[in-house]
């Protein structure tokens, strides 16, 4: 039945090693899929690898959360964690490449944080590059998507690979935030006629007022869109390097930092988290981030305590 799935135009199927992104795949999932990447046309498949004996539970939990999809699970034998990685790292290439050579797909999405796929971006570059012009300047139809854990990207991943080939999703982005972006698309054909006529009112009053508007205009240019505004980093790293930079040198436990985060970032979960909850959070999504900064774990302290360094910062110099 697969076999006779005929690309119309252009769409994008998703490969993802549910085994890598582990307890936050179902988070990453929709999130990528809501706020999908403009660089690629929108998904029509979706291909999960999971574990073996876990293929029935995804297969209902992801037919139902996204009805608009093809959604096709495979089982990947579980004899052990490294088995089962390597095996869904060759069965999501194989059929990537079997997906795209047999017109299923036009571009290839793959969703983990395991380096193993550069060299499925290499054949796949190799087999779009068989149907294009020798000078063609086309991007090869391809996406890597990583999560926003820190520390679990390859150090050759981020030397070598091109940056316009991967797409971040930040898990504490406001849940709309791409939205307003929406308001750039091409009108469907019922508006165009709407449009045109409220472009041509807009010009019409430009024209006439465009003494008064002259001084205004460079600042309306400057205006970034709210997606523009966004920096590089994470909200989660924006949060770690504010609590080093408002967090005093000495000892602190992590509830310390709670009032930081309430007056900097009021919208975010960790504002409202209790004592236990926000202490687990701070450990497993902050604290990496800081100890690459410099600050440290003290051991052997309970309830567990922390340090705040000199060298933490010097650190925000860079920023």
């Amino acid at each position: 039945m697969e076999e006779e799935q005929i690309i119309v135009e252009t769409s994008t199927g998703i490969y993802a090693d549910i085994q890598n992104l582990q307890e936050m795949a179902k988070e990453v999932l929709l999130l990528l899929i809501h706020r999908w990447p403009r660089q690629l046309p929108k998904p029509t498949q979706l291909n999960l690898y999971v574990r073996a004996d876990h293929v029935h539970l995804w297969q209902v939990w992801a037919s139902d959360a996204f009805r608009e999809l093809h959604v096709t699970v495979k089982g990947v034998q579980h004899y052990s964690l490294a088995a089962t990685k390597n095996a869904a790292d060759m069965a999501i290439a194989v059929d990537a490449i079997s997906d795209f050579n047999h017109s299923r797909v036009s571009h290839v999405a793959v969703v983990s944080d395991d380096s193993d796929f550069i060299s499925l971006y290499a054949k796949l570059a190799e087999e779009f590059e068989k149907g294009q012009p020798i000078d063609s300047a086309e991007l090869v139809p391809f996406l890597w998507v990583l999560t926003d854990r820190v520390d679990t990207k390859s150090s050759l991943l981020q030397e070598f690979f091109p940056e316009r080939y991967v797409h971040v999703v930040d898990r504490y982005a406001p849940w709309d935030d791409y939205e307003d972006e929406d308001d750039e698309l091409e009108p469907e054909e019922g508006e165009a006629e709407e449009v045109q006529v409220d472009q041509a009112v807009a010009d019409s009053e430009a024209d006439e007022d465009s003494e008064s508007q002259e001084e205004e205009k460079p600042s309306e240019k400057q205006r970034p869109r709210a997606s523009a505004q966004r920096d590089d980093l994470t909200v989660t790293e924006r949060i770690a390097l504010q609590l080093i930079r408002d967090m005093p040198v000495g000892k602190f436990k992590s509830t310390d930092c709670q009032q930081i985060i309430r007056t900097n970032f009021p919208s975010h979960h960790l504002a409202a988290a209790d004592g236990p909850a926000f202490g687990i959070i701070f450990r497993r999504d902050l604290l990496p981030y800081m100890e690459k900064r410099g600050v440290n774990e003290l051991g052997n302290q309970r309830p567990r305590q922390y340090e705040m360094t000199l060298e933490a910062k010097k650190s925000l110099a860079r920023y």
